[in-house]
């Protein structure tokens, strides 16, 4: 009986070992089809990094992964605001691993007032593209990152001379310049006249054979009443109304003087130009051909040919009795840094800057603006040069010297502007009437810098209002 019940558990268990050796077999195999089936597809993921790898897929990837995002800051016209967005658009087209967005500001207080905030609270746009004289309204504030460390090393000496004069405030660059504008060129009617002249020698002898007052036949006209026009001369003779480092006048000079004598001799002397005469007539008589040649501002360039007038356009003739070339103001649109910005977002805005001054984006702006390059060697482009609007202009730009910071020229403009009529009437001489002007800027420039410092009106004008 217990040999019977010993046998019965025996072949118990060898009936329960023979489906227990089936199902290790079967987990034996299933293991070994699953590291099979894992290394076939690791396989296949490594072969198609490789083809991502060739076909540039992979570095696409690795880019989207580490996008940079940058803001830029603008209150520009709306034509370059139009050509500044296609501008960005092309960059990133061609930079996919950076973001950029743009603000547009309706004017520039707004806009300087909302980044000036947003810079000292540790945030704000890390690029503004804005005027020159912004570097010394924003500058003193501490919110600008100067442009001249490693990380933003920028070569100025590429850039016209005279947007280099006004890139500083206290001997520190805070903008790159972008595109020049705002500029007074030589303008002639190419209808009647073929060349224009070369000196106001030969300016003078051609008003001489063609001048018929009682007509109102002009060989040449220029707006003596505004500042603007008469400070080109003093370049001409050698001379400047400011020193850039530090920002101090220099009006009484032996230059001022001799722009004073040429406006004497042309007014009063020789009579070739009608005194009293303000910018519209001059404009309307340039427009209606009885002004064969006058300066103007290059912006109003547009506006002559949209009536019909086959303008010519060259920088404006050396002065009387000289060999140099009268050196207009000039300003210009450049991009500013925020201090806060580092690392990847400065390394995009580099890249960003330095797409922006290539040529091919500096010669598309000429087509689809009214602003003109910053580049030196653009003068020697067959595209400027095949241009003679472009050209000529371009000529003139590189000579401008730098337009002063708004108050320092208005202080300029305003003690110039009196003394010149004085001169035409008659009133003063050329020579006391530069120390006069140069007298009457730094009287009206510590008025100036009165009111900054008590914030409200001079006693001289609290006198004035008493009265």
């Amino acid at each position: 009986m217990a040999e019977t019940a010993i046998g019965i558990i025996r072949k118990v268990i060898i009936k329960l070992m023979v489906p227990l050796a089936i199902l290790s077999l079967f987990l034996l195999i299933s293991v070994t089809s699953c590291d099979l089936l894992d290394f076939q597809t690791g396989l296949e993921g490594e072969l198609s990094a490789e083809e991502k790898a060739e076909t540039g897929e992979g570095d696409l990837e690795s880019k989207n992964m580490i996008t940079t995002h940058i803001t830029l800051w603008d209150y520009i016209e709306p034509r370059e605001r139009i050509t500044l967005i296609n501008s960005v658009e092309n960059f990133m087209a061609e930079n996919e691993h950076i973001n950029m967005e743009t603000r547009h500001f309706r004017n520039r207080e707004e806009l300087e007032d909302q980044f000036e905030a947003a810079s000292l609270a540790g945030s704000g746009p890390e690029l503004l593209l804005i005027d020159f004289d912004g570097v010394h309204r924003l500058a003193p504030g501490n919110v600008l990152k100067e442009i001249s460390d490693e990380e933003n090393e920028f070569d100025y000496s590429s850039i016209l001379n005279g947007l280099v004069e006004i890139s500083e405030y206290s001997g520190r660059k805070y903008i790159i310049p972008f595109r020049s504008l705002d500029f007074l060129v030589f303008l002639y009617n190419r209808d009647l006249i073929n060349d224009p002249p070369r000196s106001f020698d030969e300016v003078i002898e051609y008003c001489s054979s063609v001048n018929d007052f009682t007509r109102q036949t002009y060989g040449f006209l220029m707006d003596a009443s505004e500042p603007d026009w008469v400070i080109p001369f003093i370049g001409g003779y050698s001379g400047w109304i400011v020193d850039y480092n530090t920002d101090s006048l220099a009006l009484d000079i032996e230059a001022v003087e001799k722009a004073l004598e040429f406006l004497n001799y042309i007014y009063n002397e020789e009579r070739i130009l009608p005194s009293g005469m303000e910018y519209g007539e001059i404009s309307d008589l340039f427009k209606s051909g009885n002004a064969h040649m006058i300066i103007d501002n290059v912006n109003s360039i547009e506006e002559y040919q949209e009536e019909g007038l086959n303008v010519g356009v060259s920088k404006i003739p050396l002065v009387y009795q000289g060999d140099e070339y009268p050196t207009p103001l000039i300003s210009g649109l450049g991009f500013m840094i925020n201090v806060n910005c580092y690392g990847n977002e400065l390394e995009a805005l580099n890249e960003f800057i330095t797409y922006m001054l290539s040529e091919e984006v500096q010669l598309d702006w000429n087509s689809t603006t009214q602003t003109l390059p910053v580049l030196k060697s653009l003068a020697s482009s067959a595209v400027v040069r095949n241009d003679d609007i472009v050209n000529g202009a371009f000529q003139q730009a590189e000579l401008c010297r730098g337009k002063p910071y708004e108050k320092l020229i208005m202080v300029i403009r305003d003690a110039i502007r009196d003394n010149v009529k004085n001169v035409i009437s008659g009133d003063i001489l050329p020579e006391d009437a530069a120390l006069k002007i140069q007298e009457d800027a730094l009287r009206l420039r510590s008025e100036e810098i009165l009111i900054e410092k008590t914030g409200g009106p001079s006693e001289a004008d609290e006198a004035g209002e008493g009265e």
